[in-house]
């Protein structure tokens, strides 16, 4: 026990050193940013490449939206499959029914499109021109990344 005239020291509030300053950084810190910023600009340069590579994506929505007679609908998905098949496959269609078969559209349209193919009466109606400019979009937007 504690005799009389014995006083505790002062133990609930220690006597702590100083606090360390965050400034200047170790270099381990420098490294880690450093590293972050590389990472951080190989994924930029990726995106970006991604994004210039389907510039042709972008364009062919856009041109969906204009309204095309069965030639230049032709046309616009031949050069749709250009991006995707060798040029060796698509070049030897011959036939717009060759070249239809690597699209998914509807019979009836597939049809039209093969008989107005070069002919001077070559537009199609106007419900026909808005169903096909959606089958095209999702058949383009389903088309995998190049």
């Amino acid at each position: 026990m504690l005799e009389k005239g014995f006083s505790v020291p002062e133990l609930l509030n220690p006597a702590l050193p100083p606090s360390i300053s965050w400034f200047p950084l170790p270099p381990g810190w420098f490294v880690l940013g450093g590293v972050f910023l590389i990472v951080l600009i190989i994924f930029g340069l990726f995106r970006l490449a991604r994004w210039r590579r389907n510039v042709w994506r972008r364009e062919a929505l856009a041109a969906l939206q204009q309204l095309h007679s069965a030639d230049s609908w032709l046309e616009l998905i031949k050069r749709i499959l250009l991006m995707h098949h060798p040029r060796s496959q698509i070049s030897h269609t011959l036939s717009p029914e060759q070249l239809l078969q690597h699209v998914e559209i509807d019979a009836d349209l597939r049809q039209q499109l093969s008989t107005k193919y070069c002919q001077p009466d070559n537009q199609l109606e106007t419900n026909q021109n808005a169903r096909l400019q959606t089958q095209l979009k999702h058949w383009l937007e389903k088309l995998p990344y190049v």
